[in-house]
């Protein structure tokens, strides 16, 4: 049986509306404990099927399976979990961490693994002492020469057992002395039952394989096999302790820890510039949408003052009917039956004129309205001292009045208390019963008016001269009826 088998399979990348065959419908199979070279020229695909082999890319169409495991059935995690049981990497350019030592980059596929920290240790300085550089093991990778660091690379390939060496160009990088070291290790390992898969363009180094296989734009030209491959023990396989998914997860992230911190203690700036860069990021967001919350509840508060929810009913059939003074369909009744109505929220009546308001020697020129005990709540009105018109202020005829801010700064400039006190409305006396809160919104104009208000009953027993000009209702939530 294949260890790995490949049928019909294609690799295509799209760039734009450009469309790339990477791989065109190969079949290939490699048996366990075969010496393979991958050979062809640059953009030929050779990389492509190594990456595809070692389950580090996927396929387009086809099948890939790995000691009979069909690849695309596979979820993430069940492909790193094959990676790293199954797979070892020699790459070109060695990929090695700088911040650690050569025993530490060795130790990195075990962490993943979830080996103990001593049987890690142990295995990964018996696999330098093994390729030669017992005397290395805490050297960094910028203390090692490139054949060194290749070796190193060949070790940490070999920690979790490397059943299968995937190996780019792994001599591209080094000169002829070391290219032969580095190829007399392959060898030997292929000789103790590894499958050894090199991906190179140099001849040289595909007469060391057992069996060379060339591909051209995407498709294998040739399969050459020098001798049959006779049978081999199978590679050496370290014993892995079975852990539980908690134990494991706090043993990696134990391992994880440590080395983010010496990562980022190897990086300063670069550390110090992605820490400002995400505490500038964030803060940002904060602000905008600080701002921007704050913006609409400013809004929604101002639009709330405006009273827009309001509705009011006007006689006439359009603004400048000249019928509308004459119509009197609008009655106090009207605003009683319809704050009887179950989607009615609140009613309130409103008659308005202008007239003298008097306090001592001082007199304004304000506008009166005769309105219910609804319709502050009605227009969103609050009380800034004393207090509003309520029933029985209403039914009983009491001549209280309340007044706004502008109209109690204007009549009470030397700053008396209004609360209690009397005033003249059109030669009418009435008692001050309340000062309105002053308004942040409103209409144009609205913030410089002098507004008094009595209740609606008053008004018209009064008869202050002027018919009754607008009722006021509020539905709900928050409607309005009003007459003119």
């Amino acid at each position: 049986m294949s260890l790995l088998e490949i049928a019909g399979l294609s690799r295509v990348f799209r760039a734009g509306d450009e469309t790339v065959i990477a791989l065109d419908a190969i079949d290939l199979s490699i048996a366990a404990g075969e010496m393979v070279a991958i050979v062809g020229a640059s953009g030929s695909g050779k990389s492509t099927l190594m990456n595809i082999l070692g389950c580090l890319d996927q396929p387009s169409s086809g099948s890939y399976r790995v000691a009979g495991r069909e690849t695309s059935r596979l979820s993430p995690d069940e492909l790193a979990e094959l990676r790293r049981g199954h797979f070892g990497f020699i790459f070109q350019r060695y990929h090695l961490m700088g911040d650690l030592s050569a025993i530490g980059n060795v130790e990195i596929p075990a962490i993943y693994a979830g080996t103990s920290p001593a049987a890690r240790h142990a295995r990964a300085e018996s696999l330098l002492e093994r390729l030669g550089l017992g005397d290395r093991l805490q050297h960094r990778p910028n203390q090692l020469s490139g054949g060194q660091q290749q070796r190193v690379s060949i070790a940490r390939a070999l920690m979790n057992g490397g059943e299968i060496i995937l190996a780019d160009e792994p001599t591209g990088a080094l000169d002829s002395k070391s290219g032969e070291t580095v190829m007399t290790v392959l060898k030997e390992l292929h000789a103790e039952g590894h499958t050894i898969i090199m991906v190179t363009h140099d001849a040289g180094v595909a007469e060391h394989a057992d069996r060379v296989i060339e591909i051209k734009d995407g498709r294998i030209v040739a399969d050459r096999r020098k001798l049959q491959p006779a049978p081999r023990l199978p590679a050496d396989m370290p014993a892995t302790a079975a852990l539980g998914a908690l134990s494991s997860f706090w043993r990696r992230f134990a391992e994880a820890l440590p080395m983010a911190f010496r990562s980022m203690a190897a990086h300063r700036v670069r550390t110090f510039l992605t820490m400002l860069g995400i505490v500038i990021g964030i803060a940002a967001v904060v602000a905008v949408v600080g701002l921007g919350e704050g913006s609409r509840r400013k809004v929604m508060a101002q639009v709330s003052d405006l009273g827009v929810s309001a509705i009011g009913i006007y006689p006439g059939k359009d603004w400048g009917d000249e019928r509308a003074a004459s119509i009197r369909t609008l009655v106090p009744e009207d605003a009683r039956t319809l704050e009887r109505q179950p989607y009615v929220d609140s009613v309130s009546p409103e008659l308005s004129t202008s007239g003298l308001a008097r306090y001592g020697n001082v007199s304004v020129n304000v506008t009166i309205n005769g309105v219910g005990e609804s319709y502050f709540q009605v227009n969103n009105l609050k009380v800034g001292s004393g207090r509003l018109f309520d029933t029985e202020s209403v039914a009983g005829r009491l001549q209280t009045v309340v007044i706004d801010d502008n109209t109690r700064r204007r009549l009470f400039a030397r700053g008396e208390d209004p609360i209690g006190r009397l005033i003249t409305v059109r030669q009418v006396p009435a008692t001050v019963a309340g000062v309105l809160a002053p308004k942040t919104g409103g209409a144009a104009g609205g913030a410089q008016s002098l507004q008094v208000y009595v209740p609606s009953a008053i008004a018209i027993g009064l008869a202050f001269g002027f018919l009754p000009a607008r009722n006021a209702a509020r539905l709900d939530p928050v409607e309005a009826l009003s007459r003119e």
